[in-house]
């Protein structure tokens, strides 16, 4: 789902900036631009947009990493401290 909702979403900011940018991309063509320079302008747009979203993600999966290793820690570091006697009394 998530994979599909970044399609979705990167296809929509590039649709979009292609429709804001039609008049600049005609004067290119007019001024002699290849269809392959157009394609190479869209994708180069498309893929910085990825690759920022890339680097986003993966400090994202380290900063979520560090947030679970202290969720267990402190459970873990408490659990080193309980005491026999009263846990054997407990039941």
């Amino acid at each position: 789902m998530a994979l599909l909702l970044g399609i979705v979403g990167l296809y929509g900011a590039i649709a979009y900036s292609v429709a804001q940018r039609t008049h600049e991309i005609g004067i290119r063509v007019a001024l002699g631009a290849q269809k392959r320079d157009v394609l190479k302008l869209v994708m180069s747009k498309g893929m910085g947009l990825t690759m920022i979203g890339v680097v986003l993600g993966i400090a994202g999966a380290l900063a979520l990493t560090g947030v679970a290793l202290l969720a267990c820690y402190i459970p873990a570091r408490r659990a080193t401290k309980a005491d026999p006697i009263v846990a054997l009394r407990f039941e």
